[in-house]
């Protein structure tokens, strides 16, 4: 089977969320077998940096990056805007980036075109010119709207509620829209996939979660060891270049964290992620800031407990399914779990936000109970989140609806 996988941000270095997916998806496909073209924009924010991702990943995914320009224009944000198009969706249409597309199609025959994001969809007409026999496929990430949606609920200010009201409603339209042009739907989640029910959809879906390579998790040895006597250190770890996590982190600190600190003084909270400014809360009583580290896997290793204080967001939370995979317990909110299937299985600790700090207090007060949660959540990553076989589940989908 012959796949072109069309991605808005380069996959590696895969610096979050979205480019751990879209890489591991990659994979997934070349260890089942397939022959993959990956072809992707490079941005201003997510640059490609060839001389990092080695010849043997080159050469296996023939890849191929167009730079394109992202930043806010604010003429044709003003255009988009009187046009009631989604200027979020349209920031990611280049002409020669389409071109490099068209060239791609006419030199080979693909049998399915792979869309990673709703930001790949700008390029549909011209897959159905110079490919019509295959089939496209959109990858769903998440909801992209219910991000734009959850910021303007949020927002104070009743300018940028205005605006932002604006951008989620033409991203909603142009998501109902873009989803009756394609062929197929691969969602993240179930709850992804139902959305797409509810507003309608009829074609094909096929849900294939976050995977991650698990042959090397499967040895005695790569567990973590238990954790050594004193007190709990716990961590976050993420992009803070993303609103939500900056928020999550940013509400956890004001809100959960001193009460947390209070009733066990000598707890520690590290944080750590691209973006982060150093200095960032680093004046509270528990809290180191270490800013961005060049090692993510080292710098998990150091520690207890992976919280994720997240109180908006779409799609699957990769930090999660990547730190159970690891034996790193977690702690999280209601929206951290949404997508995962993991509310009954006693593998990590959530709940609403308003709860967190208890859960916590009670983790804080029994440190034994970590070493359960780590060893049932390996058991349950292991179980769901393998990518050989959610590849495999994938491409037993597209072989039965493309044309091969």
């Amino acid at each position: 089977m012959r796949i072109l996988q069309l991605c808005h941000k380069p996959p590696r270095p895969s610096i979050d969320g979205g480019c751990l997916a879209m890489d591991a998806m990659t994979h997934g496909f070349l260890e089942n077998g397939a022959n993959v073209k990956v072809l992707t924009a490079a941005t201003h924010k997510h640059p490609i940096l060839m001389d990092t991702l080695g010849e043997r990943y080159l050469h296996s995914t023939d890849l191929e990056a167009v730079a394109i320009e992202t930043r806010l224009d604010v003429r044709d944000a003003y255009v988009a805007l009187m046009n009631g198009e989604s200027y979020n969706i349209s920031r990611f249409y280049a002409h020669h980036y389409a071109m490099v597309v068209k060239q791609a199609l006419s030199k080979r025959r693909y049998h399915v075109v792979h869309l990673e994001s709703l930001y790949t969809t700008p390029y549909i007409d011209i897959i159905r010119q110079y490919a019509p026999n295959a089939l496209i496929s959109l990858r769903s990430h998440n909801h992209e709207y219910q991000i734009w949606e959850q910021r303007w609920k949020a927002s104070r200010n009743p300018f940028y509620r205005v605006i932002l009201r604006h951008l989620s409603k033409t991203l909603e339209r142009y998501e109902k829209e873009a989803i009756e042009k394609v062929d197929a739907v691969v969602s993240i989640s179930d709850r992804e996939a139902q959305g797409y029910r509810d507003w309608g959809y009829s074609g094909p879906i096929h849900v294939a979660g976050f995977g991650i390579d698990t042959s090397a998790l499967t040895q005695d040895h790569d567990l973590r060891p238990s954790r050594a006597s004193g007190p709990v250190r716990m961590f976050h770890l993420g992009a803070m270049d993303w609103g939500p996590n900056r928020e999550g982190v940013d509400w956890f600190l004001n809100s959960v964290w001193p009460s947390v600190v209070a009733r066990h003084p000598d707890t520690e909270f590290h944080l750590a992620g691209k973006g982060l400014d150093p200095t960032w809360h680093s004046d509270i009583p528990g809290v180191v800031n270490h800013g961005e580290v060049p090692d993510a896997e080292a710098f998990c290793a150091q520690f207890d407990l992976l919280v994720v204080p997240l109180l908006r967001g779409a799609g699957i939370r990769v930090k999660i399914v990547e730190a159970m995979a690891k034996g790193i317990p977690v702690a999280t909110t209601g929206k951290g779990v949404a997508g995962l299937d993991l509310e009954d299985r006693q593998c990590i600790a959530h709940g609403p936000p308003e709860q967190l700090g208890d859960l916590l207090d009670g983790i804080l007060n029994q440190p034994e109970q970590l070493r359960t949660m780590a060893e049932r959540s390996r058991e349950i990553a292991l179980e769901r989140f393998d990518r050989k076989r959610i590849g495999r589940e994938l491409m037993l989908f597209y072989d039965a609806h493309a044309q091969l």
